[in-house]
C-alpha cells in the first residue's frame, strides 16, 4: 500500500494535488478579517473628510462682535488702519473682521428695484475723478452686466483706479463670466477674485498665483458694495446681474454720502489686499482714496460685517434691534430659517410689537422656504404679519423702531454665521419712516397674506427640512 500526506494526496475531481494548507473556513476567516480592516481604513477615512468638511465650511463660530468697542476703527481712523493692513505680509482673509464706530452720514436715499437703482450707480461710477471700487457677489454676463463693463473700462481709460472684487462661485468666475472678466482686466480694471473652493488663488485676474494657505476655503463673499471717489457708497442685496432688473428679483439699494464712506473705503481695500491685490504701501500711499467730507453728517451711521472666525457684529446688531424693538418690527428677507432670529421675532410678537414679515411667495430656495412654513402656524399666533411677494423676494432689510438696518445679510445659518457679509445700521425716525414707505409698505402692497400651510405630507416636509436649518 502506497502511503500518501495530505499534503500530495490526488484531487478527486481531476487528478491534480491540492497545495492549500487551510480549510475553507480558515480562508474565510481570513478574507473576512482583511476585508474588516479595509472597512475601518475607509471609515477613518471618511470620517477625517467629514470631521474637515464640518471644522472648515459649516462650523459655526462666534464671538462678541457687538456693540463696537473703544477702539473700534473710526472714519478718522479707517486710512491709518487700511496703511497698516496693506503693510502686512500675505494678511489673511479673516483678518478684515475689524470692529468700525459709530458713524455719520449727511446723505441717505432708498432705491426699489434695479430698473432704479442700476442706473443712479452707473451714474455716479460715470462721475468718478479718483477711484471706483466694486464689491460684488454676483457679476455675470448680460445686458446689466454689459452696461458695467462699458463704464468700468471707459473710467480705467480716463486713468481713474478702477477695482473689482467678486466671488469665485456667485460669479462663476471659471465659466459663465470668464471671458467678460478677462476682457475687464485686459481694459485695465484690476480684479481679484474670492475663491470659496480649491484653489484659492490670490492676486490679480489673470496673473494669480496658488495661496497654499487655502484661507478663502468653505465660505462665499456674499458682500455687495460700490465706493466711488471715497466719498459715495452704496450697499444692497442685488448682484449685476439681469434678474435684478427685470423683475424676477425684488431687491434695493442705499446711497450714503458723509463721515461713514470712508470705512466703507477701509472695507474695500482691505478685501482686495487679503485677496492678493496690489496696493500702494506707506504713511499716507493711500491718502487719495480717503478724502475728508465737506459734510460728514449727523445721521449715525454704522458699518456692519460678518466675516468668518466669529466676527458677526452684522448677526449681533440684528438681533440686539429685534429684540430692543417695541412698536415697529418690520423685515424683508428672503431666507428665513434661523431659529434663534425666528424666537426673536415669535418674541417681539407676544410682547406686542407690530411685526411684518415680507417674504417671497415662491423661493429660489425651497430648504429655507419650507423651514419658513413650518414656523408659520407659531409666528401667526404669536400676532406676526406674513407677506408673501410675487417674485423671489431678495432683499435684507429690518426696521426696528428707529434702527433700520440694510444690506446684504440673509437669516439662514450661512449668512447669519458663516459667510461674509455687510450692512449700513441708521439710527433715527426719519430713516426708519422713510424705509418703511419706500421699501415696506410698498413690498406690501404687491403681496398676499401668508396662511399657514395645509396638509399632512406639506407638513411633515415642512418640518423634516426645518431639522437641518443648521446645514443651509
Amino acid at each position: 500500500m502506497e502511503n500518501r500526506s495530505p499534503m500530495s494526496s490526488p484531487d478527486a475531481s481531476n487528478g491534480t494535488t491540492d497545495d492549500r494548507d487551510v480549510s475553507p473556513r480558515r480562508w474565510d476567516i481570513r478574507r473576512w478579517r482583511r476585508r474588516r480592516k479595509l472597512l475601518l481604513a475607509g471609515a477613518v477615512v471618511g470620517g477625517v473628510l467629514v470631521f474637515s468638511v464640518w471644522w472648515v465650511a459649516l462650523r459655526i463660530v462666534e464671538h462678541p462682535s457687538w456693540p463696537p468697542p473703544a477702539d473700534a476703527v473710526r472714519p478718522a481712523d479707517a486710512q491709518a488702519a487700511t496703511e497698516a493692513f496693506v503693510a502686512r505680509d500675505h494678511p489673511a482673509r479673516n483678518e478684515i473682521g475689524i470692529p468700525y464706530a459709530p458713524a455719520t452720514a449727511s446723505d441717505v436715499q432708498l432705491f426699489v428695484e434695479g430698473l432704479n437703482f442700476f442706473p443712479r450707480i452707473l451714474d455716479d461710477i460715470r462721475a468718478a475723478q479718483s477711484s471706483v471700487h466694486v464689491l460684488e457677489f454676483g457679476f455675470k454676463p448680460g445686458e446689466v452686466a454689459d452696461q458695467f463693463v462699458s463704464v468700468l473700462e471707459q473710467k480705467a481709460r480716463e486713468g481713474v483706479d478702477v477695482r473689482v472684487s467678486v466671488d469665485a462661485k456667485g460669479s462663476e468666475t471659471s465659466s459663465t463670466s470668464e471671458a467678460m472678466l478677462a476682457h475687464l482686466a485686459q481694459g485695465g480694471v484690476q480684479i481679484v477674485v474670492h475663491n470659496a473652493l480649491p484653489l484659492d488663488r490670490d492676486g490679480l485676474i489673470p496673473n494669480q498665483s496658488i495661496d497654499w494657505r487655502h484661507d478663502e476655503l468653505g465660505r462665499v463673499d456674499h458682500r455687495k458694495m460700490f465706493v466711488v471717489d471715497g466719498r459715495i457708497g452704496w450697499v444692497g442685496g442685488a448682484g449685476i446681474e439681469d434678474h435684478f432688473a427685470n423683475g424676477e428679483y425684488h431687491d434695493v439699494f442705499v446711497r450714503v454720502e458723509g463721515d461713514v464712506v470712508r470705512q466703507m473705503q477701509a472695507v474695500f481695500l482691505m478685501g482686495f489686499r487679503a485677496y492678493g491685490g496690489p496696493l500702494p504701501s506707506g504713511s499716507g500711499a493711500l491718502t487719495k482714496y480717503f478724502p475728508e467730507p465737506a459734510n460728514p453728517g449727523t445721521i449715525p451711521a454704522t458699518v456692519l460685517q460678518n466675516i468668518p472666525g466669529g466676527f458677526v457684529a452684522g448677526t449681533q446688531a440684528i438681533r440686539a434691534a429685534i429684540e430692543s424693538s417695541r412698536t415697529r418690527l418690520d423685515i424683508m428677507n428672503p431666507y428665513l430659517s434661523d431659529d434663534g432670529i425666528i424666537d426673536r421675532i415669535v418674541a417681539a410678537g407676544r410682547r406686542g410689537v407690530v411685526v411684518r414679515l415680507l417674504v417671497s411667495q415662491e423661493s429660489n430656495n425651497k430648504p429655507a422656504e419650507y423651514t419658513l412654513e413650518h414656523n408659520y402656524d407659531r409666528l401667526l399666533s404669536a400676532g406676526v404679519q406674513i407677506w408673501e411677494y410675487p417674485a423671489v423676494q431678495h432683499a435684507k432689510v429690518v426696521v426696528a423702531d428707529d434702527i433700520t438696518i440694510i444690506g446684504t445679510i440673509n437669516f439662514d445659518a450661512w449668512a447669519l454665521y458663516r459667510n461674509l457679509e455687510i450692512a449700513l445700521r441708521f439710527e433715527g425716525k426719519d430713516v426708519a419712516d422713510q424705509t418703511q414707505t419706500q421699501y415696506i409698505d410698498d413690498g406690501i402692497a404687491r403681496s398676499i397674506p401668508g396662511t399657514r400651510p395645509t396638509g399632512v405630507w406639506t407638513r411633515i416636509r415642512n418640518w423634516a427640512w426645518s431639522r437641518f436649518a443648521y446645514f443651509y
